[in-house]
Formats: structure tokens, C-alpha cells, sequence
């Protein structure tokens, strides 16, 4: 689509060739992406990669170089902060400490002319509905990390807007407690039909809340597309590596002749049976990757298609789950995820030697 075409009526936001400069500084290069009315979006990305910048740019704070913004087929690249109407939740939650919190709720409802008696009719409103009730004359100073948080989203959600922006909101709460606003966000999110774009670090966070993740990397999408599509298919070696759990082995096809089509690593040869490989030519150079969930390990050799001879170089406990980290004979790093069960039975430590092992089915191809 190109800049000057109006989207469908279920696009919120269209961004169409946005490309931000800080000097001679790239911060975002000819970045499109669709965001569909009342859908959660998510984008992540490493430190640097524009996510952020994209988030401000959004809200106003930033211009942007060269490009639009539309909402509702609408260019709103010239309007200010106070008429794009999208306000933000912002990682250090902005809130005003000298006022209670009532006071911050209302603010921004008092920043747009609103009646005392209506306001406070509102505020009170969001508060009960967040669970703040019992603490509405308090200063923010008395409230906990989670109390607050909830200030911050009512400060938005009182305005009553179709769009809100939230900046990596969970990211300085415990983990038990991120858990809990996680449910409390994708509820109100789904209840109330408002169009949330939020910006995270966390694999977690984005999965398990949005509808939609978007991947950047160095200003650009790399990648779009539901939570499970992107999980199960990453469309190259960068997503692979940054979402982590995936294996990534530098192959040669030796034989389509088969069912199986037979691929050359450093480490000996593979069988693959996925679809995507029925179209390669003997001779091409692939990127085959296998997700660490879908590995197994065993002490002897003859368990699977697909083996190779590793040493466990790390290890890392999640809960019930252990992700480790195997080094091949050729230097490639292995990726197995494994109940803490499992590994108990193996009997397996770091230094050890073990095969890791995989069906033909399992193999993909990345770029």
C-alpha cells in the first residue's frame, strides 16, 4: 500500500513509510505497520532498535522526518500531543507525587476543562473499577508498586480514549506482581475494545497479552503476525536469536531424491521432511533451525533421524522447565528445553557429553 492510499476501516494506525533522524542518526528507516482497531499490539526488539522512538513518534513527542501517520485513514502527522488524544503509560508511570491520588487521576480530564463534579464523578469511577477505592486520598508516595500502576492506567482510561500507549509500563515491578497486570491489562483491554500499543522488553509480556507482536530491529519491522506464528515460525535468523530456544545450523542440501531431503551440516547429515524443503536444489546453502523444545536428549547414539554429539556448556532453571545450552564438535551452539524431570533422569551435568536428537518433521528453514 502505498503512502497516499486510505486503509481498510479496521486499521486504527496505519504507518506508512516513517523514517525518523537524530542528525545523521537513523533511529527508524521506511517503517510500514497496520494496527487494527481494539487489538493489542506488542512491539519488541534489542535495546536501540526503535521501539520507543516509534511509541513517541505515535504520541506526538517526536516528529518524524519523512513519512505518515494515519488514524482512521486520517493523517495526523502535524497535530500536537493534545490532539492525537493517545495517552501514554509511561515506563517510570509520570506520577505527580505532590498530588493524591484522586488528584492524579483527574488530571488530565482537568487539563481539558472538564467540571470539578464531573470529574470527580469519573475518577471515582476508574478508581473503584481498578481497585483503588480505599485509596484515593492517598499520596503516591503510600501506595505499592502495583497501587500505582493502576493509578497510572486510570489517569489514562478516564479520558475515555480509543488508543492507548503503554512504554515497557511492568518492567520495574517483581515478577509476581507483573504476572497479576498482565491479567489486569489483556482484561481491561478486551473489555473496554481500546487499541493498546505497547512497548517491551519481555518475551512474556508481549506473548501472553498481545494479539499481534511486532519485531524491529535497527528501525525497520522485521517481523508481524500472531503471537503463535511468530514462536513456531520466525521469519529469520535475527527473530530466531532474539526470541532465543532455536537452534540454527548452517546446511548444505545433498539429496531431494526422497521423501526426506538430506541436508549437510558440520556436524554430520540431516533429514528433513517439512514441506518448505521440497523446492530446494542439491547444492543450496539453508539456515536449518529446530526450536529447544522439540530436541531430546540421550546418553547412546541411534535415538532419532537426526543426532548430534554435543557437550552441556550451561544451564539455566525456569521454574519445572531447564534450558540448556550444548556445544557441537564444530563449535555450533544447541538449544534443548527439558523438564527438570527429565534432566533428573538423565543424570546429566555441565562438562557432560550426551546426543541431542530430533525428528525429520521438526526441521524448518530460516533466513
Amino acid at each position: 500500500m502505498q503512502a497516499d492510499e486510505s486503509p481498510s476501516q479496521d486499521v486504527h494506525i496505519a504507518l506508512r513509510d516513517i523514517r525518523k533522524n537524530y542528525g545523521k542518526a537513523v533511529a527508524i528507516r521506511d517503517l510500514n505497520l497496520n494496527i487494527d482497531r481494539g487489538q493489542f499490539t506488542a512491539i519488541m526488539g534489542p535495546s536501540g532498535c526503535g521501539k520507543s522512538t516509534l511509541l513517541r513518534c505515535l504520541a506526538g513527542l517526536e516528529s518524524i522526518t519523512t513519512g505518515d501517520i494515519l488514524r482512521s485513514g486520517r493523517s495526523i502527522r502535524h497535530q500536537e500531543i493534545w490532539e492525537r488524544e493517545m495517552p501514554m503509560v509511561w515506563q517510570s508511570l509520570a506520577l505527580f507525587p505532590f498530588l493524591s491520588v484522586l488528584e492524579n487521576i483527574e488530571f488530565g480530564l482537568r487539563m481539558s476543562g472538564v467540571s470539578k463534579g464531573e470529574r470527580h464523578r469519573r475518577a471515582h469511577e476508574w478508581a473503584s473499577k481498578l481497585g483503588l477505592d480505599e485509596y484515593v486520598n492517598r499520596s503516591i508516595d503510600q501506595l505499592s508498586g502495583g497501587q500505582r500502576q493502576r493509578v497510572a492506567l486510570a489517569r489514562c482510561l478516564v479520558t475515555e480514549p480509543s488508543i492507548i500507549l503503554l512504554d515497557e509500563p511492568l518492567s520495574a515491578l517483581d515478577a509476581h506482581l507483573s504476572l497479576q497486570m498482565q491479567a489486569e491489562l489483556k482484561r481491561l483491554q478486551r473489555e473496554l475494545g481500546i487499541t493498546f500499543v505497547y512497548v517491551t522488553h519481555s518475551h512474556s509480556e508481549a506473548f501472553s497479552m498481545a494479539d499481534k507482536v511486532v519485531i524491529m530491529n535497527e528501525g525497520r519491522v522485521e517481523q508481524e503476525g500472531a503471537p503463535q506464528e511468530i514462536y513456531l515460525k520466525p521469519a529469520t535468523s535475527f527473530v530466531a536469536r532474539f526470541l532465543g530456544g532455536s537452534s540454527i545450523l548452517s546446511c548444505t542440501v545433498k539429496s531431494t531424491e526422497t521423501d526426506e531431503v538430506l541436508v549437510d551440516g558440520k556436524d554430520g547429515t540431516f533429514r528433513c521432511t517439512s514441506d518448505e524443503f521440497r523446492t530446494l536444489r542439491v547444492g543450496s546453502k539453508i539456515n536449518l533451525i529446530v526450536r529447544a523444545d522439540q530436541i531430546s536428549l540421550s546418553q547412546e547414539s541411534g535415538w532419532a533421524d537426526n543426532e548430534v554429539y554435543c557437550r552441556v556448556v550451561g544451564e539455566e532453571f525456569v521454574g519445572a522447565l531447564v534450558n540448556l545450552q550444548l556445544e557441537t564438535a564444530s563449535g555450533s551452539k544447541i538449544f534443548v528445553q527439558l523438564q527438570q524431570r527429565d534432566l533428573k533422569t538423565l543424570d546429566i551435568e555441565v562438562g557432560a557429553g550426551v546426543f541431542a536428537n530430533w525428528h525429520p518433521e521438526d526441521c524448518h528453514i530460516i533466513n
